[in-house]
């Protein structure tokens, strides 16, 4: 099983421990600043090789210090860069994420992150591979239009296909309704599911986005989440944690989730359940992918949850 992943490339800047969001015309301190590997489809390829799964990742990066830092990370996980196009006098992507223990605020250098084009992808890219997981289409909106294109000429070469489409800023959700024809497997949180279906509730989005999909799961964030594979809707209680940051916490869920589901060939619930932990645990570390997570971290941290709800 080997998979491919097409998204967003860049770094975070991450900010901690500001006792407040920055007001204009005043000065705040915080704890920490760092600069570490960001973007949701570069967080989703990391953790999914850490966990051991065989993938490569495609993308631009600029020839400087944020793209090299972006390589390092990719490398030292284990993710295939051979079709990672790193670009001389081009600039790699910014994120400054100002983040506060149940939530952030961001802000985005975009001009580094929207590179990629239709004419950057030959559908040859796609020979050698199970599957194509793509994160941030509302970032890549060069590329927004030629999504649909892009997953049915995977599929065309027998690939199956997951979709993450992460936040859209505009909130209109533009093509999704095309792109979806050609995804088994997809992602979003709470907000964009119901945001897509103009649904209230989450069961009735998860009942409209399986009429499309034969396979969806929705993260809930401090509430679990929630998924159905054509069969069955299974539900996932929330982890008793304390949050330290969580950049990064529905990527690391979206890969635990492929892992345990395609690379391992595990069922819908137990896959589920590993997402959910995955997800979790990310959360006691800084940055997206920074700290390595194994298969038998999540595992020991199951059992350690589990444990805990037995002597409450």
């Amino acid at each position: 099983m080997k998979s491919l992943v097409i998204g967003d490339l860049n770094v975070d800047i991450i900010v901690s421990g500001a006792p407040q969001l920055p007001v204009l015309g005043h000065e705040i301190p915080c704890e920490d600043i760092q600069t570490v590997m960001g973007g949701a489809a570069s967080i989703f390829a990391c953790r999914l090789a850490q966990l051991g799964g065989n993938v490569d990742i495609f993308g631009k990066l600029g020839n400087d210090v944020n793209g090299s830092i972006v390589l390092k990370n990719f490398r030292s996980s284990g993710v295939g860069v051979d079709k990672v196009k790193v670009l001389v006098g081009f600039k790699t992507g910014i994120t400054i994420s100002l983040t506060y223990p149940k939530n952030r605020a961001l802000i985005t250098y975009v001009a580094g992150i929207d590179n990629l084009t239709k004419f950057d992808v030959d559908p040859e890219i796609f020979l050698g591979y199970n599957h194509l997981h793509v994160s941030s289409i509302y970032i890549l909106r060069k590329m927004l239009s030629s999504f649909s294109w892009l997953f049915s000429e995977a599929k065309k070469l027998g690939l199956t296909t997951s979709l993450d489409t992460n936040d859209d800023p505009l909130n209109k959700y533009e093509y999704i309704d095309e792109i979806l024809r050609h995804v088994d497997i997809f992602l979003p949180n709470d907000k964009e599911a119901k945001a897509i279906t103009g649904k209230n509730s989450v069961r009735a989005a998860l009942e409209k986005l399986n009429e499309k999909v034969p396979v969806v799961v929705i993260k809930q964030g401090r509430k679990g989440a929630i998924g159905n594979d054509g069969k069955r809707t299974f539900k996932v209680k929330p982890l008793h944690i304390k949050p330290v940051d969580t950049t990064g916490a529905g990527d690391s869920f979206d890969a635990g989730f492929i892992y345990y589901y395609l690379h391992k060939n595990q069922d819908f619930k137990a896959s589920l359940e590993f997402a959910n932990a995955l997800g979790a645990l990310s959360c006691l570390y800084v940055g997206g992918a920074e700290e390595r997570i194994t298969e038998f971290d999540v595992i020991k941290f199951m059992a350690q949850q589990k444990g805990m709800e037995k002597t409450r």
